[in-house]
């Protein structure tokens, strides 16, 4: 991914073939963030932790249901608070656990497993 500047500008815009990129605020500068970097979210009420495959984590003041939208993608909202990409997914680990490539565990609520496991067979992915 590269980014290119414009030394009069105060916009980064991060190279990708993704067509809906999320706007993100970081040191005085608009970063776009494409939906196909992203591995998962994270909601904490009015504000949503954005996490990418490289390891960095953006904090935006959007609901997640917001950022869903505006991203337009096809991420899996696996509990109230968080959704992920499934693109990222490496395998269930646990009844109520998926496992991602980054490493991270996330926890699927109890009354979303059986359309997770659903989603996941059409992904051909082991579901434990």
């Amino acid at each position: 991914m590269n980014a290119s500047i414009n030394p009069f500008s105060r916009v980064v815009t991060l190279a990708s073939t993704a067509s809906n990129p999320i706007a993100v605020h970081v040191r005085g500068k608009i970063i776009w963030i494409a939906a196909s970097e992203i591995t998962h979210l994270r909601g904490e009420g009015n504000y949503t932790h954005i996490y990418t495959h490289k390891g960095t984590t953006y904090l935006v003041s959007k609901t997640l249901k917001s950022v869903i939208e505006t991203l337009r993608a096809d991420f899996m909202r696996i509990h109230k608070s968080c959704a992920v990409n499934p693109e990222f997914v490496t395998a269930r680990v646990e009844p109520d656990t998926l496992l991602l490539t980054n490493g991270a565990r996330l926890p699927i609520a109890r009354r979303r497993m059986r359309e997770i496991q659903t989603l996941l067979s059409r992904e051909y992915l082991a579901v434990g």
